[in-house]
């Protein structure tokens, strides 16, 4: 069922990282033009685009877990139906915050500041996941494995919405001092 839950949460991403790339040129060419309220502006879409995919996704996953993973594998037992449910809410309970990682670091990268971009795309999976994977079983079992993805989730949300927020903070002052 981790397999299940991974290629639904990968195809979710989807829409959202399209979105992303999608905007970047939008970023790029209009950040070059000193155009930042545009550069703004396709940003604030973006994440709310983004954001009413993953708030469709999130209440998929909550109300409908078992006939979403009776999708991939109609044959499990009563047993893998109780934890993939389980695993479901569980996992994906932060798909809420699923949109602002790959668009802020998108963002970011887009504007010149691909080091920053680097590291918002890399925080979620590999700064917080893999060692909270590997760390939170030790405390909680297997309850470790499964908050390992939800808390992952909520930090680099926290971290990425506050570095987007303060930049967009600058591009506004910056477009007031534009001629």
């Amino acid at each position: 069922c981790v397999g299940v839950i991974s290629k639904v949460n990968i195809l979710m991403l989807g829409f959202t990282l399209g979105i992303s790339q999608g905007c970047q040129p939008i970023f790029s060419y209009n950040y070059g033009a000193r155009q930042y309220s545009r550069v703004r502006e396709a940003y604030r879409k973006a994440i709310v685009a983004a954001s009413i995919i993953c708030c469709i996704a999130f209440v998929c996953f909550q109300l409908f877990p078992r006939p979403i993973v009776a999708l991939f594998d109609p044959s499990g037992s009563e047993e893998y139906f109780q934890f993939a449910e389980r695993y479901f809410r569980i996992y994906m309970f932060m798909t809420l915050a699923n949109a602002f990682q790959p668009i802020t670091a998108n963002f970011f990268t887009s504007i010149g500041k691909a080091k920053l971009g680097f590291w918002m795309a890399l925080v979620r999976q590999g700064l917080l996941l893999i060692p909270l994977l590997l760390l939170l079983p030790l405390a909680l079992g297997m309850d470790g494995v499964l908050w390992a993805g939800p808390i992952s989730d909520g930090v680099a949300a926290v971290l990425v919405l506050v570095l987007g927020a303060r930049e967009v903070r600058r591009l506004t002052v910056q477009q007031e001092e534009t001629p």
